[in-house]
């Protein structure tokens, strides 16, 4: 066999360190539509190296910008409208626009609860008439009794004012909630969070009693009627 030359063993080996990194990137997964519901548009995303299929709604919530802006950002009501949520609070205020939040999920009996430590971020637009608020992983080190640490691995709710003094609502999350469910499981318990949340959401902000919190009131002043 006829020896290769130096330089182009070395644009060899180039090329295939190239495919091969090349076909280690994952291809970015499109949301596929998996109906409609209540006039909620509802989507399923596979998330590469995750078993856990990412999960989205969109859809309107009849009642003004600051309102649904105000019942997302106080924990104290979650549990009145948040599907089996058992507490919420807010850990810690790191800026203005950014804050830690502890969540704790009630399950089933046979399974332990599950806690929730995120890392939330607060986009305000007055001039877009738009929030929203965008989750990732804490590092935090609480410590909870009796509970499995599960992971929001990325969640978005994004709020937009309508013409007609409502809010569109464009909501996603993965979560994985760890442990030894099998994912499978956890994809069929995890399907109706979509409209279980616009539900929930809509509940709440059909209520009087919605105030801003005063934690937040300095970020969400810019969206208050004036």
């Amino acid at each position: 066999m006829k020896a290769w030359h130096k330089p182009r063993m070395r644009t060899f080996a180039l090329l295939c360190l190239w495919t091969s990194a090349a076909l280690a990137i994952p291809t970015p997964t499109a949301w596929e539509p998996t109906g409609a519901k209540d006039g909620i548009a509802l989507f399923k995303k596979e998330v590469a190296g995750s078993a856990i299929i990412a999960l989205r709604g969109q859809g309107r919530v009849e009642a003004p910008l600051w309102k649904v802006a105000s019942i997302l950002l106080d924990t104290k009501r979650a549990p009145e409208w948040v599907d089996s949520m058992g507490e919420s609070r807010v850990l810690r205020r790191i800026s203005l626009d950014s804050y830690i939040e502890y969540n704790l999920i009630k399950t089933p009996v046979i399974l332990q609860d599950r806690d929730f430590v995120s890392h939330v971020k607060i986009d305000v637009d007055p001039a877009g008439k738009s929030f929203a608020l965008i989750y990732s992983p804490a590092d935090d080190k609480l410590n909870t009794w009796n509970h499995t640490r599960g992971e929001i691995r990325s969640g978005r709710f994004e709020l937009s004012a309508t013409a007609d003094g409502a809010t569109y609502v464009d909501a996603e999350v993965h979560c994985d909630p760890m442990g030894s469910v099998p994912k499978w499981v956890v994809n069929l318990f995890q399907e109706d969070w979509p409209q279980l949340t616009f539900t929930g959401l809509r509940a709440q902000a059909a209520k009087a009693d919605i105030r801003t919190p005063d934690n937040f009131r300095d970020v969400l002043a810019p969206l208050l009627p004036r």
